[in-house]
């Protein structure tokens, strides 16, 4: 069966997605229905206001050569 991801089974998760509670999948806004367009304003904007806390990881240090071992005369 094939989940129609409705908007009342959505849930906001962590780092600024959300799931459908039926099936678990994460969503974006093409996967809800009815359209994302197609809902009221304020749903639009919790949806987007919950997104934008999504903050993308620091990237790594830089990678450190290891410290050649003293060598002896």
């Amino acid at each position: 069966m094939n989940c129609p991801h409705h908007i009342q089974w959505v849930v906001p998760v962590a780092y600024g997605q959300h799931q459908c509670m039926q099936c678990f999948d994460l969503l974006t806004r093409k996967d809800v229905t009815p359209r994302f367009e197609d809902l009221a304003p304020e749903l639009q904007r919790k949806w987007e206001a919950h997104e934008a806390t999504y903050k993308p990881p620091a990237a790594p240090p830089p990678a450190v050569p290891p410290a050649k071992p003293p060598t002896s005369p």
